[in-house]
């Protein structure tokens, strides 16, 4: 009886260690799913663009319209707008204060048409249950994924700032970049933190940092094509001397904002990793963004043994190759309003030494 209940004792401690195992094995794969699900849904909310068109709100009163375009990558459905009148002088409207009016898909405000596919442009959206005028308006509104995407009504006409002796504007086009000393860095080996940019070791590969403001009143989704454009040129200190005449001309890429240095260059998804820069509000650029450059090719494409850029990673890096100042141009191509624009900004000079940081 003895050997009975021994081997029935340790057929149990078995089955007790498979079923262990069997439960270790699910709980795992369920971790796993959770962690895949939570990828794909912050994916989708970084994609998720909505813009909006002029003059906002297409007729005052009650119900009121506009029209929504969605820029981004997946399809976006509306779970609620909020509006807000922002009029000091006008005391006592029911959307003033911090939260507003609150229309919801269903009950009383309301709203239609919640559902607004990628790539669909004037999609119209009619609010119900709230009246509005012309005295000053925020209308914000928030998806199902927790974006939230504003614009102001009356339109708000942008007519651009003045400049002092320590910024100037250097573009003429939705995109500008602000001319000032910290504007335009680099950093290069392992560094971490930036440095200015107006002169540089020459034949090092760096990663550019360049300040970027949005003057437009819709947000701005960056292309892969988006480069920094530098042609080279000799100047009357011999810069170059021992190579004839430079004729170099480089185009250095767009890459992940999540670049440091060109030790580790994480290549540009304009579709699921865009830049998008905020749009103007009605008291011009709502801050700067730091876009970084510094890939022989463009998005996720490396060059072959040939010197071709074809799909592959990693990203190669990119320099400039003489001892010699080089004009520097920014070559913009981007998404507004669900059409792509090019702008050519005429940029900077800077000097690359070869006794850098020391420059003639």
């Amino acid at each position: 009886m003895s050997t009975i209940f021994g081997a029935l004792f340790f057929v149990i401690l078995i089955l007790m260690g498979f079923n262990l195992m069997l439960w270790n094995f699910a709980q795992f794969d369920a971790y796993n799913r959770v962690i895949t699900t939570m990828g794909l849904s912050d994916q989708q909310r970084s994609s998720e663009v909505l813009t909006f068109n002029p003059p906002g709100i297409m007729n005052t009163g009650s119900p009121f319209n506009f029209t929504v375009n969605n820029i981004g990558g997946v399809t976006s459905t509306i779970a609620r707008i909020y509006v807000q009148n922002l009029a000091p002088l006008n005391v006592g409207s029911p959307c003033q204060g911090a939260t507003g009016c609150i229309a919801d898909p269903t009950g009383s405000p309301t709203f239609n048409n919640p559902n607004v596919k990628n790539g669909e442009s004037f999609h119209v959206v009619k609010v119900t249950g709230i009246a509005i005028d012309n005295s000053g308006y925020r209308i914000i509104v928030a998806t199902t994924r927790g974006n939230q995407f504003s614009f102001y009504f009356p339109w708000p006409s942008n007519l651009g700032g003045g400049s002092n002796s320590n910024s100037t504007n250097t573009a003429h086009g939705a995109l500008d970049v602000k001319f000032d000393l910290n504007s335009f860095n680099f950093t290069r080996g392992t560094q971490t933190v930036p440095q200015q940019g107006w002169t540089v070791p020459y034949s090092t590969n760096v990663i550019w940092w360049v300040k970027v403001v949005n003057n437009a009143v819709n947000p701005i989704v960056l292309s892969k094509y988006t480069s920094l454009y530098f042609v080279c040129y000799q100047d009357r200190f011999g810069a170059g001397a021992g190579t004839g005449t430079c004729t170099e001309t480089d185009l250095t890429y767009v890459v992940d904002n999540r670049t440091m240095n060109p030790g580790t260059i994480y290549q540009y998804d304009d579709v699921n990793r865009p830049y998008i820069l905020p749009a103007a509000g009605p008291n011009g650029p709502t801050g700067s963004t730091t876009v970084k450059f510094g890939s022989f090719c463009p998005g996720q494409q490396t060059f072959d043994s040939n010197g071709n850029c074809v799909n592959g990673s990693p990203s190669p890096p990119q320099d400039v190759d003489f001892p010699t100042p080089y004009l520097v141009f920014m070559g913009f191509f981007y998404k507004v309003n669900g059409v792509i624009v090019g702008q050519t900004i005429s940029f900077v000079a800077i000097r690359a030494c070869a006794t850098y940081p020391s420059c003639p």
